[in-house]
């Protein structure tokens, strides 16, 4: 085991969105949570992130962090479970933010309630993934997930919200996020310096707060943002350069 620990987001990082692990990367994958630690912080609950990921890689992870750190497992147990009854006038406002959208599509399962967060999707989670795209491809040139995050953390001021994914928005009380997991990693691991990989570090997306609640920690945290699996495997396979070379400043 090496003295660094590893955090990965998983969708858009480790598998292609709501897709499960490519076969040849989960293999490799798989080979290095049995040389390093590595812990999973996702947005999804644990049972999406079953879909995503085979038993072998979950089962060698320290810990999974999942509905963005409100919950963490552990060789198949709850470690504890963060949760929250939201307002009812946050919910009709995503419900209105659904309704009023003039995205033309929809799919069903368009508010998901999980531990400690909500998660508001205008096209729906029922989408395929050729929807998916599509909106994301719609959401990317309207900015209609960006601008409805900036209206909404104005009115409803104990919360925030996040972009998620493609085609989602993460809600949770203030405070309620992927940073969590840093506080619980330290705890367990004091001293180590820590390596995040994920899809979504700019303002606004769900990654944004652990990275930089990381760059707040220490200066020998580094943050790796991706577009992709691949692009994550290929940090990964520069095994001929020095951990602290690779990783350092490479966001």
């Amino acid at each position: 085991m090496t003295s660094r620990i590893y955090m990965f987001d998983v969708d858009g990082t480790l598998t292609d969105p709501r897709k499960p692990i490519d076969n040849d990367f989960g293999d490799f994958f798989q080979r290095f949570c049995d040389r390093h630690m590595v812990y999973l912080v996702s947005g999804s609950d644990l049972p999406k992130l079953q879909e995503q990921l085979p038993k072998s890689i979950i089962a060698r992870a320290r810990g999974v962090f999942c509905c963005s750190a409100a919950e963490l497992w552990a060789d198949g147990n709850a470690i504890y479970r963060l949760d929250h009854q939201f307002p009812k006038l946050l919910i009709e406002a995503l419900d209105d933010f659904v309704s009023l959208s003039d995205y033309p599509s929809r799919f069903g399962n368009h508010i998901e309630f999980r531990t400690g967060m909500l998660n508001v999707s205008v096209v729906g989670r029922n989408a395929d993934r050729e929807a998916r795209k599509a909106y994301f491809e719609w959401d990317q040139r309207e900015g209609e997930r960006r601008k409805f995050i900036e209206r909404f953390v104005e009115t409803f001021t104990e919360y925030e919200a996040s972009a998620g994914g493609e085609i989602s928005i993460d809600v949770a009380p203030k405070g309620w996020n992927k940073s969590k997991a840093l506080s619980v990693v330290k705890q367990d691991h004091p001293g180590l310096p820590i390596t995040f990989f994920g899809d979504r570090m700019a303002p606004g997306g769900n990654d944004y707060p652990l990275a930089e609640a990381l760059r707040a920690d220490s200066p020998n945290h580094d943050i790796v943002s991706v577009e992709g699996f691949l692009e994550t495997w290929r940090h990964l396979s520069l095994s001929t350069i020095p951990v602290t070379r690779l990783y350092r400043h490479a966001s």
